[in-house]
């Protein structure tokens, strides 16, 4: 009696597990990723963008039946823009959670201290707004892609951009760490490629999330530039635009900066006509460039779920969502050595348009920049756009493979 007992049991686990190999999608464990990304302080007007792009792509992922019969769960941490804060919050959902993919942030100091606990933990990290070029070249690894202009694309396409212009006196004006530093670089090497008997009369770092900037608005003046290039982004950007007003800056010199859809709206009617805005992303160019009806439908979803026009951060962690998912189907697996291993030449289907793709070198997408003059449009009553935009593809400003394998020398030196 007792080994029929046993028996009969065996065959109901065998039972119970046939059951469960069977279970329906929706019942099977969720495929885990996390967005660890800036929610509060001046930075967060660009990360919580991007979580909301972000939960429009798992959505769409999910209403599609998720990845491999799975439904795609995302865990959302905030890094206070500090690099501690980031590397301590990665790591907690690579060991606790367990992870398949991390995605953000919005600081570039905060990415380098991500990388490394990616790096160690063999974790694949997707950058869609922080794009400090080191991250990918001297610090560059196996499991740190971007899908967003690195600082020497951005900062290049800008240098390309402003060498056609007759100006020969600058002044660069950026936050004073990581992000700043590289993209000035960046913007002083292309220009001077481009434009003979170009000066820098000042370099101005202001510390991010200044509220004054009274001192630097005057050093611009006392410098008596032709035109003056800044990397100012989000809340201090704000806080610059509307202090230099006061000093009739606009009028006296020609000045570009970060100005994006969000950055547009945070201004509203405090915005300068004529400034030249450069940015990753805009939906009301890319609509004009390539269009389509993904376009249309995440604009549409976007602003039922926040009120609001989609910014470049949101559009460009849509992308990176699906660029991981895509690698995802086509490794047929969540293993991540073959995940990385398909993100490696991806083509990506990109809100952007088609064309993108992720270079192996660097594991950096073949994106570039949009420029524009910013200017009010009948279109949008409450926050201007631009017009007389433009786009340098990323292929025509980012670093060569072989200074990629230069620069990853001298930094091993």
């Amino acid at each position: 009696m007792r080994g029929k007992t046993w028996g009969m049991g065996a065959i109901l686990l065998v039972i119970v597990g046939l059951a469960l190999a069977v279970t329906p999608a929706g019942a099977q464990k969720p495929i885990k990723i996390a967005m660890v990304n800036t929610m509060t302080g001046g930075a967060a007007l660009y990360g919580l963008a991007g979580i909301e792009g972000a939960k429009i792509a798992v959505a769409e992922l999910n209403a599609a039946g998720g990845l491999l019969g799975r439904k795609i769960e995302m865990i959302v941490r905030d890094d206070g823009a500090k690099p501690d804060v980031g590397a301590r919050e990665i790591r907690d959902v690579i060991l606790r959670e367990e992870v398949a993919a991390v995605f953000g942030p919005v600081s570039s100091g905060v990415l380098l201290a991500m990388s490394e606990v990616a790096r160690e933990n063999k974790t694949i990290l997707i950058a869609h707004t922080s794009n400090t070029e080191r991250a990918f070249v001297e610090k560059g690894h196996r499991y740190i892609f971007s899908v967003v202009p690195n600082t020497f694309i951005e900062g290049s396409a800008m240098g390309l951009y402003m060498a056609k212009k007759p100006y020969k006196k600058y002044v660069i004006i950026g936050p004073g760490y990581e992000f700043g530093y590289i993209q000035g670089e960046a913007f002083e090497r292309r220009l001077k490629e481009n434009k003979q008997d170009v000066e820098i009369v000042n370099k101005l770092w202001p510390k991010l999330g200044e509220t004054d900037f009274t001192s630097y608005i005057t050093a611009i003046i006392a410098a008596k530039p032709d035109a003056v290039y800044g990397n100012l982004f989000g809340s201090d950007l704000i806080a610059f635009t509307k202090q230099a007003k006061g000093y009739e800056f606009f009028k006296k010199f020609p000045f570009a900066a970060l100005y994006d859809v969000d950055t547009l709206q945070g201004l509203g009617k405090d915005v300068v006509e004529g400034v030249i805005g450069y940015e990753r992303g805009p939906f009301h160019v890319i609509r004009k460039l390539a269009p389509s009806q993904r376009l249309e439908d995440f604009i549409t979803k976007y602003r039922a779920a926040t009120n609001k026009y989609p910014s470049t951060w949101a559009i460009n962690a849509y992308d990176g969502v699906m660029a991981w998912g895509k690698a995802v189907k086509k490794a047929n697996t969540v293993d991540t050595e073959k995940v990385v291993d398909a993100l490696e030449g991806l083509k990506l289907d990109s809100l952007r348009g088609p064309g993108r793709y992720i270079r192996k070198a660097d594991h950096q997408a073949n994106v570039g920049a949009y420029i524009g003059v910013v200017a009010w449009d009948k279109s949008f009553p409450d926050f201007a756009i631009w017009k007389d935009a433009t786009y340098i593809p990323g292929e025509q400003v980012w670093r060569p493979e072989a200074e990629i394998a230069q620069e990853r020398a001298k930094a091993k030196k």
